[in-house]
């Protein structure tokens, strides 16, 4: 696109199906140009609770003034595991680590299964490992280590690991020191989670799902069952119709938590003919 007949930078990055994101807002996105967007896609569910949450910002502000960047220990894992304690009961073992190579590795050492998605695995399916989802459940009473994926903002999001015995930290490593600043991050966006969770009126909002008997969906989570070429067209008619979706098709598109029906009804629409074409 050119501004004064002059072409600076691309609208759309080569390569994907969003555009180039100068401002994000609750669950709105904006191109340079102030052209808003749905969004869809909320950064792998790490957006789901919105962008630009203020509460983060005076976190940010207030942890960086005190000079808690350096991954040293610190008081915020205690108060990062009372809250999950909160969510998760059953699953009163908490690990944290910084990378989620180790995390996986830490998964493969209870079990060698495939880690259950409830977004996309099988609905009644149970298994040792399972992620879980805001608005979800997890993979049944089988499940031993869960996996939380919980709303944070970027993919630098310390990594949760629950443990539901004790008997099954034998093979975990403790704990990495995270930076003070991102577990306070999380225990910030944590707690937004519990308090929108216990809220009935909100929690029915987000199961209300647009695309419910169009996709295959599950809460404000679905998949669209597309090949991946079919979905890149798809998604790139999204975008024309300002709904931004996922990178890809395995990834779960998540509905959300604040639109108006002009924002979605047009692309509404286009999913019913894909899904028709799929049928």
């Amino acid at each position: 696109m050119a501004d004064g007949g002059k072409e600076t930078r691309q609208e759309r990055p080569e390569g994907y199906t969003m555009p180039t994101v100068v401002r994000a807002r609750s669950f709105y996105l904006y191109d340079r140009r102030g052209v808003r967007y749905t969004d869809f896609f909320q950064n792998y569910g790490r957006a789901i609770l919105g962008h630009r949450n203020e509460q983060i910002q005076r976190s940010i502000k207030a942890t960086v003034s005190r000079g808690l960047l350096s991954e040293y220990p610190s008081l915020f894992p205690g108060r990062l595991e009372k809250l999950l304690a909160m969510l998760f009961p059953d699953f009163p073992v908490i690990r944290v680590y910084s990378d989620q190579q180790k995390v996986l590795q830490v998964a493969r050492r209870v079990s060698s299964d495939a880690i259950f998605d409830p977004a996309v695995s099988p609905e009644h399916e149970s298994r040792t490992v399972s992620y879980w989802r805001p608005f979800l459940g997890f993979g049944g009473a089988d499940s031993v280590m869960l996996l939380p994926i919980l709303p944070f903002p970027g993919s630098f999001v310390p990594q949760v690991v629950c443990l539901k015995e004790e008997a099954c930290t034998a093979d975990i490593p403790p704990s990495d020191c995270v930076s003070p600043l991102l577990l306070d991050l999380l225990i910030k966006t944590t707690a937004s989670l519990i308090r929108i969770l216990s809220v009935e009126e909100t929690v029915a909002k987000r199961m209300n799902n647009p695309l419910q008997g169009v996709f295959e969906t599950r809460g404000p989570y679905g998949l669209t069952g597309l090949c991946a070429q079919r979905y890149e067209e798809f998604a790139l008619e999204a975008l024309a119709l300002k709904v931004v979706l996922p990178p890809s098709a395995d990834v779960p598109f998540i509905i959300p938590g604040e639109y108006s029906n002009g924002d979605i009804r047009s692309f509404v629409q286009l999913s019913r003919q894909y899904a028709g074409a799929v049928t």
